[in-house]
């Protein structure tokens, strides 16, 4: 039988708002045919966005510009239509364009929403509020922090002689010039379990991440990682514990002339369902380090990697695989002991899944079977009590120092087993 009603979340995705502004509206009766199924809505899968009459919205200009620093690269009409006059206008802006002269306002608006905050944050309501929305946009949200994100020099200008020193918020002149410390948080802080603000620690450019919820173990996890690849010899960018709740995580860049890509942009279509073989589809060159990646998420238990959480790096005509980043979400950060007992018991059957139908273990063990075994991959000769000794550094303890010191034991003996 066809299924003719969504969920909120998924009209929240397709309305580009937020899945609490849809279940306000649903509750309001401003959504004909939704209908309250438990605790969540039924809504009529045709059903249309309804006006928003709290805000007017100011009219775009006829014509913006899509601007590489001050050098024009395209143009944005009023439907947000693009089209590029430099489609290839250095590596990075190929790598986005795939030479393409024009993009429609639904690539446009695709490409912005991997650069400003996500709607899934925790604190997305404050952001708004700050950014003077009363609900989610993306185009909005662009239009007011002019779509600019520190890992490239993109962004949109009003007019054609606008500069952009001259329109930079205060927060991304010290991502680009100043490069000092900033008290508070930046609006382009990424999604949901921590609070994040760019700046300088000990001379290093990077993100502080100040942690939302005290259940949570992800500060732990970042420096944990960290220390734990650099004994596996594994890339990582480095992670210092800032306070109890606070992690200074490095970018290993020089974002005044090296650009960072996401795997996502390197896509163009449909992906298969076996993400390994996707990235190595893309990248040959770097089929080794993707096997060490998914060898160490396998060990820490990586929650988070998706191709927005792997990139390469590019520096003049060239690009490298950039180093590992963003591993809070790993050893149990979230996870109950009872939870944390089942996994160290059964880690094939407990390891956490990486794209949709394959799981670490998974990959670990077609990349063994690819290969002919996993040796030269990463150093395994870590004892028991270093690895505790790792976990304790980092702030582990209780179950979760237990659990992980077990856990990884574990999977390093399975990895051992490939070879």
């Amino acid at each position: 039988m066809k299924n003719d009603y969504i969920t909120a979340q998924q009209a929240a995705e397709k309305w580009n708002i937020s899945d609490r502004r849809v279940r306000v509206l649903c509750r309001d009766g401003k959504i004909p045919g939704a209908v309250k199924d438990g605790k969540s809505y039924k809504i009529p899968a045709d059903a249309e966005k309804p006006a928003d009459g709290r805000e007017k919205k100011t009219a775009a200009p006829a014509v913006r510009f899509l601007k590489w620093e001050n050098n024009i690269i395209g143009t944005i009409d009023k439907v947000n239509a693009v089209t590029f006059t430099k489609p290839e206008y250095n590596e990075v802006v190929s790598l986005y364009t795939r030479g393409a002269n024009k993009w429609s306002p639904e690539q446009f608006s695709e490409f912005l929403s991997e650069r400003v905050v996500s709607r899934d944050r925790r604190d997305i309501e404050k952001l708004l509020f700050r950014c003077r929305l009363s609900f989610y946009d993306v185009l909005r949200i662009a239009e007011i922090t002019r779509g600019i994100h520190p890992k490239d020099l993109l962004w949109i200008a009003s007019s054609e002689d606008g500069q952009f020193d001259s329109v930079i918020t205060d927060v991304f002149d010290s991502v680009f010039h100043q490069k000092i410390d900033l008290v508070g948080d930046s609006i382009d802080t990424p999604e949901g379990y921590n609070i994040k603000r760019y700046g300088v620690y000990e001379g290093c450019y990077g993100i502080f991440k100040q942690r939302i919820s005290p259940l949570t173990t992800d500060v732990e996890s970042e420096v944990a990682v960290y220390l734990l690849a650099q004994k596996l010899g594994v890339p990582c960018c480095p992670a210092y514990r800032i306070d109890k709740d606070t992690v200074f995580s490095a970018f290993l860049y020089d974002f005044s002339k090296e650009y960072i890509v996401h795997f996502r942009r390197l896509f163009d279509g449909k992906r298969s369902d076996n993400e390994y073989q996707n990235l190595i589809s893309v990248r040959l060159q770097y089929k080794n380090d993707i096997a060490r990646m998914i060898l160490l998420d396998f060990i820490t238990r990586q929650d988070d990697r998706h191709l927005s959480n792997i990139a390469i790096k590019m520096s003049n005509a060239s690009e490298s695989f950039y180093p590992l980043y963003d591993n809070g979400r790993s050893l149990f950060y979230e996870d109950t002991e009872e939870m944390v007992l089942q996994a160290v018991s059964d880690p094939a059957s407990y390891a956490t899944s990486f794209g949709y139908p394959g799981t670490y273990y998974d990959y670990v063990r077609e990349i063994a079977n690819e290969r002919g075994g996993l040796n030269g991959l990463m150093n395994l000769d870590i004892t028991e009590n270093e690895i505790k000794e790792i976990l304790t550094q980092a702030g582990f303890d209780g179950y979760r120092l237990s659990g992980a010191t077990h856990w990884i034991v574990r999977t390093i003996q399975i990895i051992r087993e490939f070879e």
